[in-house]
């Protein structure tokens, strides 16, 4: 049984037909059309991967960004869009075939493993995340961010990866760090730094530590570096110091 486009993915492209290709999104030096090139090159690579896969041959070595997005930055963007859902589809049909045949399958995958399976909510986290670059804060953005599923996501498969671009910027590299990131009715999130080792993992106590308070959707919009508009939706009981830091670390993949 072939899976159906997530609402996260329709909701992406509906957006992305909206905008203006040159409107610059919330990525740093980004605009709409660079945006759609990322996200269709994740896809294409997924597929890139899956294909020799199902044919039992080697997978082959994750391209870069810059290496996979060139030739589609290159295209018009009505024809971007349209690969965009051409691919996606593409995509979507092999990840079914992989996990209907094997459900446990797990591939080489940017310099780590990651299970077939965990490529669906991956990519949904990207059309989430990636939309409320180029549509910001509205209601639609609002209700996609808040699904836990998808910050769990990125939580369980990136908690070390999301720090380690802020890791390179750290003003104080040397020193242990404790915070959490606090939303109601949900556990945790903890940004430690002990013994020069930096993860972001949920919280198994309640344990009294400095925090700063946030809707879901804006927790997920902090852990990926993005600070989400209506500055009373992030809310700090940190010292300065700690504050920058803390947004340091989270300041993107």
């Amino acid at each position: 049984m072939r899976s159906g486009r997530s609402r996260e993915a329709d909701a992406f492209i509906a957006a992305a037909q909206e905008s203006a290709p040159e409107a610059i999104s919330a990525c740093p030096g980004w605009t709409t059309h660079e945006v759609v090139a990322h996200v269709a090159g994740i896809a294409i690579e997924v597929t890139r991967h899956l294909e020799p896969y199902l044919q039992g041959d080697p997978v082959p070595q994750t391209r870069s960004f810059e290496e996979r997005e060139a030739p589609l930055q290159a295209m018009e963007h009505p024809a971007l869009l349209q690969r965009l859902d051409a691919e996606e589809v593409r995509m979507r049909g092999l990840i079914d075939e992989v996990v209907e045949g094997e459900p446990d399958a797990i591939i080489p995958w940017t310099g780590r493993h990651m299970a077939v399976a965990k490529f669906v909510p991956h990519l949904r986290n990207e059309f989430a995340l990636h939309r409320w670059d180029i549509a910001g804060d509205d209601e639609t953005s609002r209700h996609l961010l808040g699904h836990p599923d998808l910050i769990d996501h990125s939580v369980g498969e990136l908690g070390r990866i999301l720090l380690v671009a802020g890791r390179r910027h750290d003003p104080a590299p040397n020193a242990d760090f404790h915070a959490r990131l606090r939303t109601p009715g949900q556990a945790d999130l903890r940004v430690t730094v002990e013994s020069g080792d930096a993860v972001l993992a949920w919280a198994d106590d309640d344990a009294d530590e400095p925090t700063v308070d946030m809707d879901v959707g804006a927790r997920h919009l902090f852990i990926w570096g993005r600070r989400p508009g209506g500055h009373d939706r992030l809310r700090s009981h940190l010292k300065q110091s700690d504050l920058a830091r803390l947004q340091t670390l989270l300041s993107g993949y």
